[in-house]
């Protein structure tokens, strides 16, 4: 086993015991450090949003890696190289790991019962570990010897602590069964085919990797640029009120990555508005407003699991 994959193996331990000693689940540990909870479902509509990408003819495309399913999105719509990254190292295991196999291995209806019957937390996590135990063959080697350590793990760590905590609630949030909406890929039976048909012939690579470095950490092409709500963490990087010529100089350097009729994903917005009201504020601890923007372009996206509020979403084309 290399290297990489122990220190993984290690980190999710980590994460796992913290919460068994406990005996409860809880969020602990630095954003945007290695190894952290992620979510399992996305929490963005990507099946509206989708819809402005034009994404007929696209044929590559770098993404943040997160839950998968802005992966396994493009996928169904026929995107099959893409490149991935996150400062989370355990999204590639979650993702490409675990939930690719679920993927693999069930039928549109199995996939969406399976879900349902881990996504609660009650169920017995020995009968969890079964589960997870049965869908190794799915997997390619390095995701099988990460589950196949963590199901070892967790079954001494429960024995030694007695109890009974759901795995999947110790390694992930966003857990609730709505968030399923929000894929193209979950939407019928024959997109979910059309998924699983795709993987076989879909090149997928990971890079641990900070968004803020991307023309750095990446030298090929894309037809296609996801960032999801990662700018609403820049602050983090650029300080409080940062302004627009910064996001411009972040533009100006990612789009070296862009081909010609590209599209950049740059910002998905929570929550930005309602019936009544209507966000100013773009991203968290920023100072730029829409009326800042050139030639970026702002759209409402409807949220799944409400009808009082809508998100947003911020494009940038590349000509």
């Amino acid at each position: 086993m290399d290297r990489y994959t122990n220190e993984c193996i290690d980190g999710a331990k980590d994460i796992i015991q913290k919460q068994l000693s406990k005996n409860r689940i809880h969020l602990f540990g630095i954003r945007f450090s290695e190894f952290q909870k992620s979510y399992f479902w996305t929490n963005e509509n990507i099946k509206e949003y989708f819809k402005l990408l034009d994404l007929k003819y696209k044929q590559s495309a770098l993404s943040v890696m997160a839950s998968g399913d802005h992966t396994f999105n493009l996928i169904t719509y026929g995107i099959l190289n893409i490149d991935t990254f996150d400062t989370n190292k355990l999204t590639e295991y979650f993702a490409l790991g675990l939930k690719k196999a679920m993927i693999l291995k069930y039928n549109y209806q199995d996939f969406i019962n399976l879900y349902t019957k881990i996504s609660t937390k009650e169920i017995d996590n020995n009968e969890i570990l079964e589960i997870i135990f049965d869908l190794l063959p799915y997997m390619d080697e390095k995701y099988r010897l990460f589950w196949k350590e963590i199901i070892d793990y967790t079954y001494k760590c429960q024995c030694e602590y007695d109890n009974n905590i759901n795995l999947i609630y110790l390694l992930y949030m966003g857990i609730r069964n709505e968030l399923i909406k929000n894929n193209n890929y979950l939407q019928d039976e024959e997109s979910y085919n059309l998924l699983r048909n795709n993987l076989g012939k879909a090149n997928i690579n990971f890079k641990y990797a900070n968004a803020l470095n991307l023309n750095r950490e990446f030298s090929s092409k894309y037809d296609v640029l996801l960032l999801s709500n990662i700018l609403d963490y820049f602050y983090s990087f650029l300080g409080n009120n940062w302004e627009y010529y910064e996001l411009q100089e972040y533009e100006s350097r990612i789009e070296q990555l862009i081909n010609n009729n590209g599209v950049i994903v740059l910002h998905y917005i929570m929550m930005f508005g309602s019936s009544r009201f209507t966000s100013d504020k773009l991203f968290d601890n920023s100072g730029i407003v829409k009326d800042d923007l050139t030639d970026e372009e702002v759209y409402k996206v409807n949220r799944k699991d409400s009808n009082k509020v809508y998100d947003g979403i911020i494009l940038k084309r590349v000509k």
